[in-house]
């Protein structure tokens, strides 16, 4: 216990530069001689207000009314009523993915912090910024108290492995600097979710504290300090690949990613999470790695490398393990963490940092003399790629039911820069990724290695409050759209131009092909024959239903159009081949 805040932190951080280990920062001063004192709730939402909040997501709760009544009286922050805790937290990991600042979660103690503990695993396995933000049972609670347990710690407790910290609040003179240090946790290192907790008794007292009047400053943007060792291996270079993992997929990190690639004439390849990060029709773009299988040409231009930069590729992942069992001391790892190893690389502490580091690298350096080599090699790849997926959309084509990559290839034909995708865990997030272009990082958002289903309607919800105005498009299967379509409502209720289209098969389809692929009758996938046109029209959301391949182009036309948000059902079969890169490139090069 230290300042009235007990936490959790199961990994070695670092502490911040204005604490010392074990302790907490130390409380913002009022420039005015005359204070203002507020109740703990108001001052806890005047916290997230002063840390640049404008959105919140979240759902009122018996421990959290005191928030509430701080929320409704500060009408900067726009919060956005979820149909479940889930889902505020998949919201707010878009949102802070996008934005690159914390999204922002206010939930109950008990049962509503934990329906959300799921989308906050979710946030930390991709990357996502984000302040989750609960109540929690009074220090002193009895046995089996409401929304609680025997020990009145035990969300804490819970959060403590998903989260850079975990903390429980219990006086008020720490609520103030605990918000300010999770603003700034949250984006520190390598960015991931915050959990702070207040108790009720805390935030029903009638304890007074200090109006916050401003935050800790930002991370630092510097480049890293350390370059000379990688910018001479980079000059040594005849032969240089860059592999992108998901800490490149953030917006600025992106772009500084291409100028990088671009300054070097280096190809790019990507992990799965990483996909987007470079964009998929660029010159220098190679191919996916480890992503339905890895390209031929990635293959070749890693055993011929003599240096692989692995920008964003966080070391220990299962993607760094084999880039370096394959290369060896020839991968040199540019990517920010919370406890960076030399070893690996430079030493980057922050995604703003590795975007410095990128663009002092780039100033640094010459075109390598195999850039042109390395042009002519992604451009080969590419067709192959794209004249392969092209023979197993045509070869499947008079199907019956028919094949999901048909409506997919339609939207490639519709992606503009602008528009933003996420995607969901089924059969049509196998083929996103090869079948939908990547103009960058919003072009697809996904669920990370932790695999949550209900991603995308909720992940829609946030990236479009991040990026107002810009057309989104959620794809999921049927089964996944259904953990989480009880937020179709909030989608009505918001009016934002969002197209939900789902690939109705009535089944869990990936599970289904796992069991016949291991020589078994599939059993219990079938979810049943769901109307999702009527259950749109219920929530107040437009429905389209697709049945044929000639309806496709139509729908998206009518869907992509429309000024409010739309669901799009599409009626199509599921017993197809998975997709395989080396399968397209070996059958596009016949």
């Amino acid at each position: 216990m230290a300042g009235g805040v007990r936490h959790h932190d199961c990994f070695d951080r670092r502490p911040l530069a204005s604490t010392t280990p074990g302790t907490l920062p130390a409380m913002s001063q009022v420039v005015s001689h005359e204070q203002t004192f507020l109740a703990p709730g108001q001052a806890a939402i005047e916290a997230l207000r002063i840390n640049g909040t404008t959105v919140v997501f979240g759902l009122n709760g018996d421990h959290v009314l005191k928030l509430y009544e701080g929320l409704a009286d500060t009408p900067s922050i726009r919060h956005v009523i979820v149909k479940h805790e889930n889902n505020a937290a998949l919201a707010a990991e878009a949102y802070g993915r996008l934005s690159e600042r914390p999204g922002v979660v206010v939930v109950t103690a008990g049962p509503g912090a934990l329906n959300s503990i799921s989308g906050i695993a979710s946030a930390y396995a991709s990357g996502a910024p984000i302040v989750h933000l609960s109540g929690a049972v009074p220090t002193t609670a009895a046995l089996e108290t409401f929304h609680g347990v025997d020990e009145v710690d035990f969300t804490e407790r819970m959060f403590a492995p998903v989260t850079k910290w975990s903390t429980r609040v219990t006086d008020a003179a720490s609520i103030v600097p605990t918000i300010n240090r999770a603003f700034r946790l949250a984006v520190d290192g390598r960015p991931a979710p915050v959990h702070v907790e207040i108790t009720r008794d805390l935030l029903e007292s009638p304890a007074r504290v200090v109006a916050p009047s401003r935050p800790e400053p930002a991370p630092s943007a510097s480049p890293a300090g350390d370059l000379d060792a990688t910018l001479a291996r980079m000059r040594a270079a005849r032969n240089p690949l860059i592999i992108a993992g998901k800490g490149a997929w953030y917006p600025t990190a992106s772009a500084a990613l291409v100028r990088f690639a671009e300054a070097l004439g280096a190809p790019v390849a990507w992990t799965w999470e990483g996909h987007g990060a470079m964009p998929t029709m660029h010159p220098l773009a190679l191919g996916p790695f480890r992503l339905m299988g890895t390209h031929p040409a990635v293959d070749a231009a890693i055993a011929r490398a003599d240096l692989v930069l692995g920008v964003g590729l966080r070391p220990g992942i299962e993607a760094h393990r084999a880039v370096q069992e394959a290369v060896g001391e020839r991968l040199t790892v540019l990517g920010a963490a919370d406890v960076p190893n030399p070893h690996d690389g430079p030493v980057i502490l922050s995604v703003p940092s590795l975007v410095a580091t990128l663009d002092a690298l780039a100033k640094r350096i010459s075109r390598t003399p195999s850039a042109a080599e390395a042009i002519e090699a992604c451009a080969m790849a590419q067709r192959a790629l794209a004249r392969g997926i092209e023979v197993e959309l045509v070869r499947h084509a008079a199907t019956r039911p028919w094949h999901i990559g048909l409506a997919l290839r339609e939207l490639d034909r519709r992606m503009t820069p602008d528009a933003i995708v996420t995607s969901d865990v089924s059969n049509i997030k196998l083929w996103v990724p090869l079948l939908v272009r990547a103009f960058g990082p919003a072009s697809h958002l996904q669920s990370g290695s932790w695999g949550t289903m209900g991603y995308a309607l909720p992940a829609a919800i946030g990236a479009a409050l991040a990026r107002p105005g810009q057309k989104v498009v959620a794809l999921a299967g049927d089964t996944s759209f259904l953990m989480s379509s009880n937020d179709l409502v909030t989608l009505a209720q918001l009016k934002l131009p969002i197209v939900m289209a789902v690939h109705k098969d009535g089944r869990i389809g990936m599970i289904d092909y796992m069991q016949r692929q291991a020589g078994r009758e599939p059993y219990a996938v079938e979810i049943g024959d769901v109307d999702l046109v009527k259950m749109a029209e219920a929530a107040g959301v437009r429905s389209i239903r697709v049945r044929e391949p000639s309806e496709i182009a139509g729908a998206w036309a009518d869907a992509l159009a429309a000024a409010e948000p739309v669901l799009i059902e599409f009626t199509a079969g599921f017993d197809f081949p998975r997709p395989s890169v080396p399968r397209f490139v070996t059958q596009g090069a016949v």
